[in-house]
């Protein structure tokens, strides 16, 4: 008997130990999905200081802030099919899209400030790179660039360290961002 349950307790540990090395450390202590592989998606990382580009995606694009132009395209109209980590959102249709500029990428792109989205379900929290996120509709954004389109909202959740090496110093995740197909 004393054997049984030492090998039983021997096992269990073992698993344990498994377990750790394969979950991402930022996942600690959240539920068991935010281990799981995530398949797409882009997180949106807030430079630190006052310095251009402001955000960076974890793909290297650089997103910096301009005012006063105009965009040289509309969302408004475009049914979105994306998907962001671990998640495939339903198809949902941006009902209007800012005249204004929010930000150039370093991909010759522009981002519009979207709204009114027809359709869009949230499914928060989502997991994107290991970290469990909530995402946020409002301040959500659609970047235009040669070779992509994006969709990218605003992020809350596991927001903090630890940070990938970027072009900048980051002091967050601001936002999730994903393909639109």
């Amino acid at each position: 008997m004393q054997v049984r349950l030492l090998v039983c307790a021997t096992t269990i540990l073992l698993a344990s130990a498994a377990w750790a090395q394969v979950c991402n450390p930022v996942c600690a202590d959240q539920p068991k999905e935010c281990c799981q592989v995530d398949e797409g998606g882009l997180l949106g990382f807030e430079c630190s200081g006052k310095t251009q580009p402001h955000f960076v995606l974890s793909d290297g694009d650089e997103l910096t802030e301009v005012s006063g132009q105009n965009a040289s395209f509309s969302a408004a109209g475009i049914t979105v099919h994306t998907e962001i980590g671990n998640t495939t959102f339903a198809p949902f249709t941006i009902g209007s899209s800012e005249k204004r500029v929010r930000f150039t990428t370093s991909n010759s792109g522009e981002c519009v400030q979207v709204s009114n989205l027809a359709g869009f379900v949230n499914p928060s929290p989502i997991v994107v790179q290991g970290r469990a996120l909530t995402i946020l509709k409002t301040g959500a954004f659609f970047c235009h660039e040669p070779q992509r389109d994006l969709i990218c909202f605003p992020v809350k959740g596991q927001v903090g360290p630890p940070f990938p090496n970027l072009s900048c110093t980051p002091d967050r995740v601001e936002f999730a961002c994903g393909l639109v197909s």
